[in-house]
């Protein structure tokens, strides 16, 4: 069962760089960061987007539901993403996918492996709303997905 795990994260990473030249053409590159706030299935985030080259970046979020009694406090992921250049006519709309560490920090902390994916929408210079995807294949006792929506301002 993990072997089919490891293949399937493997071809999804394949299949990404394969298709990444072929959006490239004539598009906009995704040239912005950002800070944002929002919410999770773990509760309140706190994430954002640092650049690190033209279609590479780092999208570290940090979850908790202020219920510091139970074990799992603050939830934490850190994605290095491909950002794939817009995907509409007018520049807004901004696909990714990645892959990194998540886990959660308190009385029974741990690092796993994660795939991620999502979007950024730009509806002005300054602001975003943002959504993604967190997939942890190799977690103990099963998989785990889980999700992040917000809104972020762009520097």
């Amino acid at each position: 069962m993990k072997f089919n795990r490891v293949l399937f994260t493997v071809g999804l990473a394949a299949a990404t760089l394969i298709a990444a030249p072929l959006a490239a053409n004539a598009q906009t590159v995704p040239d912005y960061d950002y800070v944002g706030i929002g919410g999770s299935d773990e509760g309140f985030v706190l994430n954002g987007k640092v650049t690190l080259s033209d279609n590479l970046s780092v999208r570290p979020a940090v979850a908790t539901d202020f219920d510091f009694d139970d074990s799992e406090d603050v939830s934490y992921v850190l994605p290095i993403t491909y950002d794939f250049n817009s995907v509409d006519p007018q520049a807004r709309l901004y696909p990714w996918l990645g892959a990194g560490i998540n886990g959660d920090i308190g009385e029974d902390s741990d690092i796993e492996f994660a795939v991620t994916g999502g979007a950024d929408y730009r509806f002005n210079e300054d602001f975003l709303v943002n959504g993604s995807v967190v997939w942890s294949p190799f977690q103990d006792g099963g998989d785990d997905v889980g999700f992040i929506a917000g809104v972020g301002y762009t520097f």
